[in-house]
């Protein structure tokens, strides 16, 4: 399934409600990422100016690669950024120690995240990922019809593992009523409430806690800003090279896009090398 770009640069709006989510991402959820220099300090990788500038260059380096793989197989790229996602998300929301259980939880939660969205809108949903990859739907696409069909069985599953564990039981509440909010707030403002209130929400209370060990609140917080003040002159000078003459379009890209460059150095980060130290602390 392709989309002609041409079409999509002239067709391809955002509605009011649309442009406050993706504000609402750049200034609340965004910023979430922007502790991973808390978190390289917490590991030992940025302690010294020499750490710091070496966390830096391969943090950019993935994050470049990931934006020239982007330019390069646009379709192949968001399928793998929405994968990635799922799992990243997933991750965040399981409270299972571990086992099947926990895989189960991971691939509700982070699949709901998701696809889900898709799911409940796809006819909205499909003209942004054309205009996210020169039409290059199919996979995005294909992604979202298969997870329709693994979606209940991972439900049923899920079910029958809360009712045997009380302590499955909120996760399991919050998600049913996940879906129902997915299901009747525009994709973009249903993505904004998930990612800026509960993922950034709950990454930061659990973030907080641990790199807050290593350094006093300002020095935290005073990286955080720095991080985010980069990405965001990053994203407008994005912004100013598209200029495709759609707004709309040329937002959608440089954030979704930019997204998904940090995303990728930040799970190897946070999902990686910091849940590696918080099981080998746990243990």
């Amino acid at each position: 399934m392709t989309t002609d770009i041409g079409m999509t640069d002239h067709l391809f709006m955002l509605d009011h409600a649309s442009l406050l989510a993706l504000a609402s991402v750049v200034v609340i959820g965004l910023p979430h990422g922007a502790f991973d220099g808390a978190i390289a300090r917490h590991l030992g990788y940025s302690r010294t100016l020499s750490g710091l500038t070496k966390f830096i260059a391969v943090y950019l380096g993935l994050a470049g690669a990931v934006a020239a793989f982007w330019m390069w197989q646009p379709g192949l790229a968001l399928a793998i950024f929405l994968l990635i996602s799922a799992v990243h998300f997933g991750y965040g929301d399981a409270t299972a120690a571990e086992g099947f259980v926990r895989v189960v939880q991971i691939v509700a939660h982070g699949g709901v995240a998701v696809f889900g969205i898709s799911l409940f809108h796809l006819q909205q949903v499909t003209p942004m990922y054309a205009a996210l990859t020169d039409g290059d739907v199919m996979l995005a696409v294909m992604m979202t019809k298969i997870f329709s069909v693994l979606i209940m069985p991972v439900v049923a599953l899920y079910l029958v593992a809360a009712i045997r564990d009380a302590g499955l039981r909120p996760r399991l509440i919050e998600l049913a009523l996940l879906c129902l909010l997915l299901n009747v707030v525009p994709p973009l403002v249903g993505f904004a409430i998930y990612f800026c209130v509960i993922h950034t929400g709950r990454h930061m209370r659990h973030i907080w806690g641990q790199v807050s060990s290593h350094a006093t609140p300002q020095d935290i917080l005073l990286q955080a800003v720095l991080f985010t003040l980069a990405s965001w002159s990053g994203g407008a000078i994005m912004l100013v090279w598209l200029d495709s003459g759609n707004i709309s379009q040329d937002l959608l890209q440089v954030i979704f896009i930019g997204l998904a460059a940090l995303t990728v150095p930040h799970m190897i980060l946070v999902d990686g090398l910091f849940r590696r130290r918080d099981v080998k602390d746990a243990s």
